[in-house]
């Protein structure tokens, strides 16, 4: 009998098979492992580095909105950016490759190592789609007119070959019209001037140097205004006009109608007395509702809440400070005791108090002690402001709402360049007084500056920036 071999039940050199093909497998997954070992720090790296890119992407966009902030025309707008601006390039550089550096100190042997660009340009709102990314009409807008206050800023970061772009959106929210120097555009003008010698003066002025002297603000080129404006009509509680009102607290005193100087209402150049007093349309309580329902919003506002129970007051020192002391004389949770910045001419504030609505028209939302000087827009709403000290103030004073006026009293000093408003938002009011000033104030200066409203422009708390994309 033949016997066939049986080659299936022979396992001699299986072992060997095995381990090769176990071998290889690990050599794939050791290889595997050395590859992503040796990826991972480079893909950490590109992450560091577009971080970085990010970062200098954000300076960019904040130090490009500081210089659209101090950039502005006479018309408030950011025209003069965009200067340069054509069809094929409708970006125009702001800031042309900016650098930032990570030094380490050593003495003599400092080390500076390079950290990255940005760049950063701006380009008007003129395209097709832009009222889709800003909310806003922008008809009449051209590539190098800017007519609606609202410019697109990009921001380009850059480190070690990665890119980030920042694209935002930048409103500036225009003032409104003042027509005169003093202007009490509300439903009542209910006014008591006491004092025989003061200033209101709707003529420009200007100043070069020094502007803390009286003496060097002088008249300038600009167009004058009135020295009181008033609302248009009729006041209904007393069915006399908003003129007639404001005019008969000075008129039978010569002394007080020639304190008040501006743009003549019945003929050409200037004049004093109640031919300055005048009614003019361009400011109103729905014009200037608007602005301030629009700054309110702004990221760069805080609203100072004043209560009856705990009113606010601002103290200064005997030399006036821009950053007296805020108290409401309460304690616990409800106490306020700290430091407030009212601004300069080189560092605009707005500056926002709100106060409760009191139809007794007895409540003072802000007191105003000692001397206190500032520069930029200050709002005192639904509630008195009295200012008992030394007051200055560049730029604009708005008191407006409900039960609301503004109060000169016995030994106070007062200075505004630029424009002041009291508005009365409550027809019905039946006492109190929307413009006071007391015959024992030392001093009472309001003098129209185009200047100084030019530089309330330039205030960071009337800008903002929306719509924030990334690429």
């Amino acid at each position: 009998m033949l016997t066939w071999p049986r080659p299936l039940s022979n396992e001699q050199g299986v072992v060997l098979v095995l381990s090769l093909m176990m071998l290889l497998a690990l050599t794939g997954l050791v290889m595997a492992f050395l590859a992503a070992s040796a990826l991972e720090p480079q893909i950490s790296r590109n992450m560091a580095d577009s971080a970085r890119a990010r970062y200098l992407a954000e300076t960019g966009i904040e130090i490009g909105f500081n210089l659209l902030v101090n950039t502005s025309d006479a018309s408030q707008s950011f025209t003069p950016a965009l200067a340069g601006a054509t069809g094929t390039a409708p970006w125009v550089t702001l800031i042309n490759t900016g650098t930032l550096a990570n030094v380490t100190t050593g003495g003599a042997a400092a080390e500076t190592t390079f950290a990255g660009t940005y760049t950063v340009s701006v380009r008007n709102d003129s395209q097709a789609g832009d009222p889709t990314l800003t909310g806003q009409s922008n008809a009449g807008e051209t590539l190098t007119s800017d007519t609606n206050k609202i410019v697109i800023m990009r921001s380009t970061g850059t480190f070690n070959g990665a890119t980030k772009i920042i694209e935002v959106v930048v409103k500036r929210q225009p003032l409104p019209p003042f027509p005169g120097a003093v202007n009490m555009p509300g439903f009542q003008s209910d006014t008591f001037i006491n004092k025989t010698s003061f200033t209101i003066d709707g003529r420009d002025h200007s100043c070069s140097s020094n502007c803390d002297v009286q003496s060097n603000w002088v008249l300038s080129g600009g167009a004058s205004k009135y020295g009181i404006a008033t609302n248009t009509g009729t006041q209904t509680n007393i069915g006399r006009t908003y003129e007639a009102n404001v005019e008969s607290a000075v008129t039978g005193s010569s002394s007080k109608l020639a304190s008040i100087t501006g743009q003549n209402q019945t003929g050409s150049g200037t004049t004093t007395g109640v031919n300055t007093i005048a009614p003019d349309a361009s400011l109103n309580p729905t014009i200037l509702q608007q602005y301030l329902e629009a700054v309110k919003t702004f990221p760069g506002t805080t609203i100072l809440q004043s209560t009856q129970a705990c009113p606010m007051q601002l103290t200064g020192n005997a030399t006036p400070s821009n950053t007296p002391t805020l108290t409401n004389g309460c304690t616990g949770a409800n106490g306020v005791n700290q430091t407030l910045n009212l601004g300069s001419r080189t560092d605009p504030r707005l500056v926002y108090f709100r106060g409760d609505t009191d139809p007794t028209s007895l409540f003072t939302g802000l007191t105003l002690n000692s001397g206190i000087k500032g520069a930029g827009i200050l709002v005192i709403e639904d509630g008195d402001v009295r200012n008992l000290g030394n007051f200055t103030w560049d730029g604009v004073v708005i008191v407006t709402g409900h039960y609301v006026g503004a109060g000169f009293m016995s030994g106070s000093s007062t200075t505004v360049r630029g424009a002041f408003v009291s508005s009365e938002l409550e027809a019905s009011e039946a006492s109190g007084y929307e413009f006071y000033l007391d015959g024992s104030a030392t001093n009472f200066l309001v003098e129209s500056s185009q200047q100084m409203l030019d530089l309330v422009q330039l205030t960071r708390g009337t800008h903002m920036l929306t719509n924030w994309r990334e690429y």
